[in-house]
């Protein structure tokens, strides 16, 4: 014998009413508090997703999306988003000046027990601060050598022609793959692609006179 429950009565007692199943819990809204613990983060350090969770302590799942609707559609929110990015941006490039140039302290040990510290520098920061400040200077020429769009075809005499390809010019020994880069660099300053390079392949930063 079955007994069948009455409309509307099987559900379990507690269950949420209106909600479909399979239906997740509705996220909470973005609060004012909750917008400037997200914006308090990405000025911090940057990362999207770590400020939107740090935003969202309860939520299940991930939550930046609600957090990159409400800068689509909220140009203030989306003002103060870009100067959040902008002030870690900063910190970040001011930790990398100190490592290279002001050097940091390393703690030196001796049987276990701290006994003073040496100051240390990054040489691979400092070349890449150089990069960005100076491009044109410190540019990375093998940039020129392997580029994608490298494929040019001469004509030769009796009417045939050839196709170099970027990968043609690893068949060269080294002395003659850097003939080819400094020819290929003459034609890009000659077109206007780069400014005055360094006549030598990129090396170790040098201290300038």
């Amino acid at each position: 014998m079955s007994i069948k429950p009455k409309n509307g009565g099987g559900a379990r007692p507690g269950a949420p009413v209106g909600r479909k199943r399979g239906e997740g819990v509705p996220q909470a809204a973005l609060t004012e508090e909750r917008k400037e613990v997200f914006l308090s983060e990405l000025r911090r350090h940057g990362i999207v997703s770590a400020a939107a969770r740090a935003a969202s302590p309860h939520a299940k799942g991930t939550c930046a999306p609600s957090f990159y609707i409400l800068r689509k559609n909220n140009p203030e929110f989306a003002a103060a988003w870009d100067d959040a990015i902008e002030q870690a941006t900063g910190s970040v490039e001011l930790e990398i000046h100190r490592r290279a140039v002001e050097g940091y302290d390393e703690p030196v040990y001796q049987k276990g027990e701290l006994v003073g510290t040496v100051t240390k520098y990054s040489d691979r920061l400092l070349e890449l601060r150089a990069k960005a400040l100076m491009p044109n200077k410190y540019i990375e020429r093998r940039a020129v050598e392997l580029s994608a769009n490298l494929n040019v075809t001469q004509e030769l005499y009796g009417g045939h022609a050839l196709t170099l390809k970027p990968e043609d010019v690893l068949l060269l020994d080294e002395g003659k793959r850097q003939q080819l880069l400094g020819l290929l660099t003459e034609i890009a300053m000659a077109r206007g692609d780069l400014l005055e390079v360094e006549p030598e392949p990129a090396g170790p930063l040098e201290a300038e006179a």
